[in-house]
């Protein structure tokens, strides 16, 4: 078994290249060639804002305040379903949310955040991970989860697939 790290700016090329048997990503996945299997974890879905900006202090933000601040962005070959997701064009009242830098790598984008560049999404749980002094990780109040699960090529749809995917369903199936 390897495990491989899949960037944000190609979230479906390592599985459509052969490269990977089995992704773990986020949900929704809709796609002809991509087998999207249950989700098996909800994590809240969190803002990344510099530490200085004037939203790290809350408790909580909103859709709302995606206008507020400069949006970093993704570069690559995400689907529009999913930038239109993590990446609004506009806030449910329908204010513009206003585009910041796209970065290519995990990375980049804590960097272009804690430059002061604009603010990201993400899972709640990232800042245990990536937490830094210059970061903060402000959870929404309005949003819902992120869900992630697992998925394979369509071509690779066999009953082992099928028997691994449900076993990893029924072990780690838990509420975030």
């Amino acid at each position: 078994m390897r495990i491989q790290e899949v960037q944000i700016h190609d979230p479906l090329g390592p599985l459509r290249a052969g490269e990977l048997d089995l992704q773990l990503t986020e949900l929704p996945i809709d796609e002809p060639d991509i087998i999207t299997g249950p989700v098996i974890r909800q994590e809240l879905r969190a803002l990344i804002v510099p530490a200085d900006h004037p939203l790290a202090g809350r408790d909580s933000v909103s859709l709302e305040d995606y206008a507020d601040s400069p949006l970093v962005t993704t570069a690559g070959a995400l689907p529009q379903y999913m930038l239109d997701l993590h990446y609004p064009q506009r806030a449910p009242a329908g204010k513009p949310i206003p585009r910041g830098p796209a970065a290519t790598y995990w990375q980049e984008v804590l960097a272009l955040v804690a430059a002061g560049k604009g603010v990201s999404p993400t899972c709640l749980r990232a800042g245990q991970y990536y937490g830094r002094p210059d970061l903060a990780f402000v959870p929404f109040r309005d949003a819902p989860p992120i869900e992630y699960g697992l998925l394979w090529p369509s071509d690779q749809d066999t009953p082992r697939t099928r028997a691994f995917v449900r076993t990893i369903s029924e072990i780690a199936s838990v509420p975030g």
